[in-house]
Formats: structure tokens, sequence, C-alpha cells
């Protein structure tokens, strides 16, 4: 293939089984004259949540009232390998995707305008959610249609993203002892402390016809706890949302000054304001 831009390195996150999703996403990309590297998936129907060492198994049902099911495992897996591998190989850069991401033409184009950016950040989430936008922080302008936002509260969505490996190496830290989905830990910034934002419209969508890896099972609801831990769960579970709803408006908060100077960067590069 022949790069048509000098994009980061394009890991694509894919059972090994998955050939119709490989080769969807590689006639995307070969359309976009783009390199990319398909990333085996670990399987989460071969995973025994029970005995895997890196799952924090009570933090979980205690916050949420059920496991996480072997399907998220799987995913948050691949993906913290993902993390590993850029480490290991000192990529700066990289652009995670996941194999059911439908990419708008201008990607390349969304891409090149974040590189080029004179601002710094760690992760760059593309998440197709109004509802999300609504409730961002507009930054600035970037290419065309597309502007950079903050968002202001933990939306879920890991099929598209480009980090730093400084990001890679945080999110590691954050995933020795696993109890969110991936997702979710990227919205945690109060957490993690990285610098993250969304791209407004976002070029990436997930394909929402073919069905997930992860399962439909994932947004059940259903309380899977006995004994004490269901006598304890109201508490836990309230605890739980106080500290999310403290750490997502804190993060909000603190993030505001440096919002409006980044505001003035952005309509000023190289600039005085």
């Amino acid at each position: 293939m022949t790069k048509k831009n000098a994009l980061p390195q394009i890991l694509i996150i894919s059972l090994k089984h998955s050939v119709e999703r490989r080769r969807a996403m590689a006639r995307q990309l070969d359309a976009m004259h783009l390199d990319y590297t398909f990333y085996d998936a670990v399987n989460g129907s071969e995973l025994n949540p029970a005995t895997l060492p890196s799952y924090s198994q009570l933090r979980r049902r205690l916050c949420f009232g059920r496991d996480l099911t072997k399907g998220e495992l799987g995913c948050l897996l691949s993906h913290r390998a993902i993390y590993q591998h850029m480490v290991d190989a000192h990529l700066e850069h990289a652009i995670v995707l996941e194999d059911d991401a439908i990419l708008e033409n201008d990607f390349p184009d969304v891409i090149d305008a974040l590189m080029a950016v004179p601002i710094k950040w760690d992760l760059i989430r593309f998440l197709a959610s109004p509802k999300a936008y609504r409730q961002g922080r507009g930054i600035g302008a970037l290419r065309g249609p597309y502007s950079l936002t903050r968002l202001t509260k933990a939306y879920g969505g890991a099929y598209a993203y480009l980090l730093t490996r400084h990001a890679a190496r945080t999110l590691l830290r954050h995933m020795q002892s696993n109890w969110l989905p991936v997702d979710i830990l990227h919205g945690h910034v109060w957490e993690t402390g990285l610098e993250t934002f969304a791209v407004r419209p976002s070029p990436v969508s997930p394909d929402n016809v073919i069905e997930s890896t992860i399962g439909a099972v994932r947004f059940d609801k259903t309380l899977q706890l006995t004994g004490w831990q269901r006598t304890l769960y109201p508490l836990t579970r309230a605890a739980f949302k106080i500290y999310e709803h403290i750490g997502k408006h804190t993060a909000s908060w603190r993030a505001w000054p440096r919002d409006m100077r980044l505001r003035r960067q952005l309509r000023h590069p190289g600039g005085t304001p």
C-alpha cells in the first residue's frame, strides 16, 4: 500500500476469525490509501472472569451490581494489549479502530488537522453521539466542519480514537486491576489525568447493523448479587455515583481556565491573542 498521508500507525482490533469484518475495514482504508495493521483481539468467550488475575470482581459487583461480561473483558484486554504494544514499540501516536468502525472520506484530513493543532492533547475520542456534544465545551475549529470539544461527562464508545504513548502508558497503569469497560475508563479523566478531547461531528461512527462482538448482554441491568453483596449494594452504588458525579464536575471545573486559553490559541495560532 502507498500512504496518502503520513498518519500515525493505524491499529485495528479484530477477532482473528472475523474475516468479513476485516475485509470491510480493509476496503475502507484501502480506498483512502492508508496503511493499517490488524491486531488479533482477545476472544472474550474463552475467558473465565472468576480466574482472571486482572479482574477486580468484587469492586465491579459492588459498584454496578453485576460482572463485566466476557465480551467486555475481551474488549478491554484487547485495548490493553494495544497500549502495551505502543509502549514496547515506542510509538509516539496511534489510531485505534475496532472492526465495526465506519470512516468518513475526510477522516485522514481530520487526523492531519489534529496532528497539527497547536495545543497539547493525550487522547482524542471519536464518538458519534449528539448528546455528548450538546453537553460538551467547544474549544475551537479544526478543519472544514470539524471542531475540538471537551466532553464534560463520561460517555461510552471506544470504536475509534487517537492517542499518544503517554496516554497508552497511563491507561496501562489503570488497567492492571480492571472493573470498568475500556470506553468508560477513557471518560474517567479525573482518574487518568489525561488531556482528553473529542471531535465534533465525529468522522467515525459504529456500524449499528452488524452484531457487536461484545454482545447485547452488556446493557442488561439485572442484579447478579446475592447475600451480603446484595444487601450492601444500594450503599456502594450510591457511593460510586456520588464519586463519579464529583469527579466529572471537578475535572470540568478545573479544565475551564485551560480551555479558555486553548480557545485563544486556536483563534490566534502562532500569534498573540
